[in-house]
């Protein structure tokens, strides 16, 4: 696919309701105007249709993993902190 800059300027004149509705669109499959309409028309030429997560959707994935990243690291460290107690109570229930 070509990295060349092209754009289709499109009026809506008279047309409000359904620019409301593109953008709504947009927003609630978390993607933009732009790549929303792109699909619409790759969809209305019986093409594929591209999936590609906005910025904006990558950024609060990449958060989310961090945060899931911590919360593993914290369960390992919980597990290697059990299995060292479990030795301990293992090692006193033999001398016992």
């Amino acid at each position: 696919m070509s990295k060349e800059r092209l754009q289709l300027n499109l009026r809506l004149d008279g047309h409000k309701e359904l620019y409301e509705a593109v953008k709504e669109a947009a927003a609630t499959r978390d993607t933009s105007v732009n790549q929303f309409v792109l699909n619409a028309l790759r969809a209305a030429l019986g093409w594929t249709v591209e999936e590609s997560p906005s910025p904006q959707k990558v950024e609060a994935l990449e958060s989310r993993l961090v945060s899931l990243e911590e919360r593993l690291a914290v369960v390992v460290n919980l597990e290697e902190r059990l299995a060292a107690l479990e030795e301990q109570r293992g090692k006193l229930q033999k001398s016992a």
